[in-house]
């Protein structure tokens, strides 16, 4: 099975391809799109606003009718709205008060790709950080790793969450473990140290988590980050470990 965190690595690929649409779109196209949000077929509707994403930030002038989508009956528009906000980056901050609200949307898929989508934005979205930290809790595994995923994309600004993300390194699921590992190392507070290095402890953990676990500790880079780095790599020559 697909790891999880394949899906916000699918969009990061978006990101970088545009959706393999034009990389100069004509005003005139993204007017027809942006008409396009307001047809009756909510095919043509989810297509548009799939189509705008792929138009990046040159798409800001259609981020109050895609705003306008999030609230469509249908599930699919409201995706693909999402993740064209998500796409539009720090120019639709003006929807971060709506996609909080769909955090709690009864569609799992809406609520992941609202996460996604605060993440990427990023400016203004600490107001969206509560309604973040309580996604932590949500049932489906893919939108706590989106919501973990936004909350480190935030950076520094999200150390409230630390320890709700902390809490998550209990989490099951492998990949929200591995997520929240990346997230602590995002934020960069001093006070994931500690959980960070109970991380390394567990022998029987999954080697992509220690070493993303490493990885963290290294970008908080105090002192005691390196200390606990180097009594982890020293515990494994000990032992014939050669791996870190």
């Amino acid at each position: 099975m697909k790891k999880k965190y394949i899906r916000i690595l699918f969009l990061s690929i978006l990101i970088s391809i545009g959706c393999g649409l034009s990389d100069s779109p004509s005003k005139k196209e993204i007017k027809r799109l942006t008409k396009d949000l307001k047809s009756k077929d909510p095919e043509v509707r989810s297509n548009a606003a799939f189509a705008l994403g792929g138009k990046k930030n040159e798409a800001q002038n259609a981020v109050p009718f895609l705003v306008k989508a999030l609230k469509d009956k249908d599930r699919n528009v409201r995706i693909n709205a999402a993740l064209a906000l998500g796409l539009i980056g720090k120019g639709a901050a003006n929807a971060i008060p709506t996609l909080v609200e769909l955090l709690k949307d009864p569609n799992p898929d809406v609520r992941e790709y609202s996460a996604y989508a605060v993440g990427r934005i990023k400016k203004g979205a600490v107001v969206a950080i509560p309604s973040l930290i309580r996604s932590l809790q949500d049932e489906n595994t893919s939108v706590r790793i989106s919501s973990i995923w936004a909350l480190g994309a935030i950076g520094p600004e999200a150390k409230d969450a630390t320890p709700a993300i902390i809490q998550s390194l209990q989490d099951d699921d492998r990949d929200v473990r591995l997520n929240a590992i990346i997230a602590l190392g995002d934020i960069g507070t001093e006070d994931s140290i500690p959980a960070l290095a109970k991380t390394l402890a567990q022998p029987n953990e999954d080697w992509s988590i220690l070493d993303s676990a490493v990885e963290s500790l290294n970008r908080i880079g105090t002192p005691k980050a390196i200390q606990e780095i180097k009594y982890f790599q020293q515990k494994n020559r000990e032992i014939g470990n050669f791996n870190f």
